[in-house]
């Protein structure tokens, strides 16, 4: 019998889970699969809060086990800030991404280094942030295969026993954003990244595959939310602009430089060109400018919804960051976009909130998700001029806040709707809070009964292994 516990070992690391960050939350997001002896790892983020050793994906898990591969899904720095942190410890490993976003990575990469040598604690080894430093993070780059969507990457690991089939497929989160499809001994593993099945208004909806897959791997980001309308949000944006501005008022938009810059840039100017909103001054700058620049580059050659259009055809005036207190938008009714999207103390966005604050006929739009523990937060859910904690300060504001929803993650339905057209055996739910993702699994359950739903936890290993396998060994 003890050959057959041996195979039994050999056979059940045929294909195997673990999640590294991003389970119950959406934070360093890295999911590893070990299919046959060849280690892919899906992601490698950055906790856009913690400043720890817990910012990074937990790589200890992994220890004796293969990295082979690594797999970008898209830019956002929740999902591709730790690449330099992962290739630190594994300088073997292939970086394979869209073309796009190996673009976006140098903007990305650089920023999120700049902030991790000035925030992180001591808690966090030096040796941990050497691949951070600018020479390091080109040299990181450096490595970086670009692939186009659909096009199909053969991998086999120094101690693979098998090949492995891998494609990128567009997921309409962000530009260059991409699920993942894995094929290995006749089997389908699909990721789905960050998904978005609507178009937005630069990109168009999610092309992810509507073929089988025996394992899904998704995001529950909105699962736990009541579905976006953006017919109607976009509604009350305008109503607040028009609002604010006819009382000549400002309008500071806090949003985040890549993905959400582009999108509500694109929306003011449309609203702009219909007479929705009257032809405003629109005030914009910071990395943002440079990742339009990456947007642009792509205006063809992407799945957008207009091909040709550049977000740089927006008119636009730059910020004058030495002087933000006395900006022409103090002047004249004008539209401000900053970042960041949680006003992050000592950002722009932050800055020119405590300005607004002073405003009573300004407004800020908060257009996203705020987190709780975010000055953002603190003033969404703040009364009007009653004082209130700001990032360890005490304030109050006079100006006028709206909440709005334009968000790049699917609503549940639409998820639902392309799990069970892709009919898995298993699905394991990730990046999202423990409501969300409850309540996704809640869903398929009910429109699929009898799959088997993961809500992992981290570090925690998974089976994924097939009943024929299970057969084999017990009958052995």
């Amino acid at each position: 019998m003890e050959w057959a516990a041996k195979l039994r070992t050999l056979v059940l690391r045929v294909a195997q889970l673990m999640i590294l960050g991003g389970a119950e939350e959406i934070g360093a997001n890295a999911c590893y699969l070990e299919l046959d002896g060849t280690g892919i790892l899906i992601d490698a983020g950055l906790h856009p809060r913690l400043r720890t050793v817990e910012a990074f994906p937990d790589l200890e898990a992994l220890e004796g086990r293969p990295v082979d591969l690594l797999v970008v899904t898209h830019a956002h720095t929740d999902h591709l800030g730790g690449v330099p942190f992962v290739m630190r410890r594994f300088p073997h490993v292939r970086t394979l991404m869209t073309r796009a976003t190996r673009d976006l990575s140098h903007i990305m990469l650089h920023n999120g280094g700049k902030i991790l040598r000035s925030e992180v604690t001591g808690h966090v080894p030096r040796e941990a942030l050497e691949y951070y430093t600018p020479e390091q993070i080109e040299l990181v780059r450096e490595s970086f295969t670009a692939t186009d969507y659909t096009e199909v990457s053969t991998v086999r690991g120094y101690t693979g026993r098998s090949d492995v089939q891998l494609s990128l497929h567009y997921s309409g989160h962000i530009l260059g954003s991409a699920g993942v499809v894995i094929e290995h001994q006749g089997r389908r593993y699909l990721h789905t990244g960050d998904v978005q099945f609507v178009d937005q208004q630069v990109m168009k909806g999610a092309l992810l595959p509507r073929t089988h897959a025996d394992v899904v791997i998704t995001e529950a980001t909105n699962c736990a939310s009541d579905p976006v309308d953006y017919v109607s949000e976009t509604k009350k944006l305008a109503a607040f602009i028009n609002s604010v501005t006819a009382a000549n008022g400002s309008v500071l938009i806090p949003s985040f430089a890549l993905g959400k810059t582009q999108e509500i840039l694109t929306l003011l100017y449309r609203l702009m060109r219909k007479g929705t909103i009257p032809y405003l001054p629109i005030y914009s700058g910071g990395m943002g400018v440079a990742i339009n620049k990456v947007y642009d580059h792509y205006c063809y050659a992407e799945p957008v919804r207009q091909p040709g259009f550049e977000i740089s055809d927006i008119p636009q005036n730059s910020l004058p960051f030495r002087h933000l207190s006395k900006g022409d938008y103090f002047k004249e009714p004008s539209i401000v976009v900053a970042s960041s999207g949680m006003l992050s103390k000592g950002t722009t966005s932050y800055r020119l909130a405590l300005e607004w604050f002073r405003q009573p006929s300004f407004g800020i739009a908060f257009i996203g998700y705020q987190d709780p523990t975010t000055p953002g937060y603190s003033v969404l859910h703040s009364e009007h001029q009653k004082p209130f904690d700001l990032a360890g300060r005490t304030v109050q504001r006079s100006c006028r806040i709206e909440r709005l929803r334009f968000s790049a993650h699917t609503n549940r339905e639409p998820l639902v709707k392309f799990i069970t057209d892709v009919r898995p055996s298993t699905v394991v739910i990730t990046h999202g809070e423990p409501e969300a993702c409850d309540a996704l699994a809640l869903s398929v359950l009910d429109r699929m009964p009898g799959t088997r739903i993961i809500i992992p936890r981290k570090g925690v290993a998974y089976e994924l292994s097939t009943n024929l396998t299970e057969q084999l060994v017990t009958s052995a």
